[in-house]
This record gives structure tokens, sequence and C-alpha cells, in this order.
């Protein structure tokens, strides 16, 4: 691998990035957007549509925050990685 990558997709990825001593800093830093995001509810539209001006939405609980799209079991999880690498969540 030449560099850090543009995408990292999963925690395996993450894993091996942070045995890298030269990409350690970049996937603790990228772990603690993934930690801080503020994706735990998302809005959902119930009926009506915007062009009429009748919208009307609801909160729930994201059913896919990023966290779980990159294949952690839990926010505390990736808490948990960043501490055990000597980062701070």
């Amino acid at each position: 691998m030449k560099g850090y990558p543009k995408h990292v997709a999963t925690k395996q990825d993450f894993l091996n990035l942070l045995s890298q001593e030269e990409f350690k800093e970049q996937a603790l830093e990228d772990l603690r957007k993934i930690y801080e995001a503020q994706d735990d509810t998302v809005i959902r539209v119930v009926s009506g549509s915007e062009e009429e001006g009748n919208l009307v939405t609801e909160e729930i609980e994201n059913p896919m925050p990023l966290w779980k799209v990159k294949g952690f079991s839990s926010r505390q999880e990736v808490a948990d990685l960043i501490t055990r690498y000597g980062g701070k969540a």
C-alpha cells in the first residue's frame, strides 16, 4: 500500500492501519470522527411533500450509524479501540 487510503471501509482496515506506525495517527483521527459523529437519529418523512409545503417528518433512531456501517458493534467499541492505541476518545 502506498500512502494512507482515501477511503477506510471496515473495522479491519482500521486495525491494519493502526498496526502501522506511519498511519496510526491518521487512523486515530478518523476513528475520532466516527466516534464523535452525531448520527444516532435521522429524520424520516411520514407524509406530504416539500413542494406542497405540508411535509410531516419524525425523528427516529438511525438504523445504520457510521460506526455500524464500518463494522463496529457499538460506539463504545470505537472509543475502546481509540484508547487501546493511545488516543483519547
